[in-house]
C-alpha cells in the first residue's frame, strides 16, 4: 500500500453538453466519454470529512486535465472553473487504499526527453 489516495472523475452532462458547443462538437455520449477513465493520486487522507479538502486543493489540476484531454484551445475553456462548476461536471470517486504491485519503480512519463 503506497501513501496515497485514487481519484477518479466521471463526466457528467454538462461536460457532454461543452463538449457539443466547442467549434468541432464531436458526437459523444456519456458512456463514451467516461470510458477508461484517469487516476488521480492525492495526498492519503484519515477520515473521510478530509476529502472535500482534498478536493478544493486539486480540484483545478484535475479540471484542466479533463478539458485538455479533450480540447486543447484554452480559449474555448470556461472563464470561471471554480470547484462548484467543477461538481456540476464531474462526479468524484476517491478510494483510499492504493496499492503498488508491480516490483519495479514508478517512472514519470512527463520526464522523458
Amino acid at each position: 500500500m503506497i501513501n496515497r489516495c485514487a481519484v477518479t472523475v466521471r463526466a457528467r452532462k454538462p461536460f457532454q453538453d461543452w463538449l457539443k458547443g466547442l467549434p468541432e462538437p464531436g458526437h459523444y455520449s456519456l458512456d463514451s466519454i467516461n470510458t477508461d477513465n484517469s487516476v488521480y493520486l492525492l495526498p492519503v487522507y484519515d477520515f473521510e470529512g478530509e476529502r472535500d479538502g482534498l478536493l478544493e486543493h486539486y480540484f483545478d489540476l484535475i479540471f484542466e486535465d479533463q478539458l485538455a484531454g479533450w480540447w486543447t484551445d484554452r480559449r474555448d475553456w470556461p472563464d470561471t472553473r471554480d470547484l462548484g462548476l467543477f461538481r456540476k461536471w464531474f462526479d468524484v470517486e476517491f478510494r483510499s487504499c492504493v496499492y503498488d504491485l508491480v516490483d519495479a519503480p514508478i517512472e514519470d512519463d512527463e520526464d522523458e526527453d
